[in-house]
């Protein structure tokens, strides 16, 4: 059961990001380029709780690093006019150890996500003086989808007396689109400091995909250069799933790291 109960908590594991397209991110001119490019390498130091089939879980951020083998996050933008593109990428190995017994259980989690995004700046106002933005704020909305992919392989082996009773490994997988909408507001509060708000909703029950998802962030940017700026913020998020009878509910909240580098 406590491998069952793992296994399940690894699957719900997501990985979330934050975006910060190159419009109007500190600009250094008025009449900025069209086309525009970052790239956003990030962490979420998050912790979790899951309600799985009756079972409830919860787990600290220390409790899910240390299930994580590798893992690598990153966004990048692309940005035409009032257009944007991102991606949102994930990758990770998740695993553990478990022993029952003579029984020896060895799980291993290949994890991928893809939010794919493209939004539209409905609004801004931002002013400039000579060389930076002063002030200002903009809205935008995003429609796009988020891809889950978890590949699990299951080694067991049973051994009594040191004969071998059981080798053997399964695999399995889980993969589904959730579609995502949602919209962005963001302030210039000073030359040096952006904030960011952004909320998307989606899922809906369509296909395979969530019940309903939804995630929410806040996202404060300092400019430590032309080109680079550091981000620190948290984000929360949430989605109802239900496979093959069993439901679940994930709940995840913590703060976020990151960097982006425009150009």
């Amino acid at each position: 059961m406590r491998i069952l109960k793992l296994t399940t908590l690894l699957l719900c594991i997501g990985a979330f990001a934050f975006a910060q397209d190159t419009r109007k991110n500190f600009s250094t001119q008025e009449n900025e380029k069209d086309w525009g490019f970052s790239i956003t390498p990030y962490a979420l130091l998050a912790a979790q709780s899951t309600d799985v089939g009756g079972e409830k879980i919860r787990q600290s951020f220390s409790d899910l690093s240390s299930m994580t083998n590798a893992g690598f996050q990153i966004v990048g933008a692309v940005r035409y006019k009032k257009l944007t593109a991102t991606f949102d990428g994930t990758f990770a190995t998740l695993g553990a150890k478990e022993s029952v017994g003579p029984l020896d259980v060895d799980l291993t989690i290949q994890q991928k996500i893809f939010d794919i995004k493209a939004a539209y700046t409905l609004y801004d106002n931002y002013e400039f003086g000579a060389d930076e933005v002063l002030k200002g704020w903009s809205l935008d909305f995003a429609i796009g989808g988020k891809y889950w992919l978890n590949d699990v392989d299951v080694n067991y082996k049973l051994v009594i007396n040191d004969t071998p009773i059981l080798d053997d490994k399964s695999n399995t997988g889980l993969e589904w689109w959730d579609l995502m909408v949602g919209f962005r507001t963001r302030f210039a509060i000073s030359p040096k400091f952006l904030l960011s708000v952004a909320y998307n909703a989606g899922g809906f029950g369509i296909g395979k995909s969530s019940k309903f998802s939804h995630d929410f962030s806040y996202v404060n940017s300092f400019k430590v250069s032309k080109i680079v700026l550091v981000n620190a913020g948290f984000r929360g998020f949430h989605y109802e799933r239900n496979d093959d009878g069993v439901e679940t509910k994930v709940n995840v909240l913590g703060p976020l790291l990151g960097a982006t580098i425009m150009f």
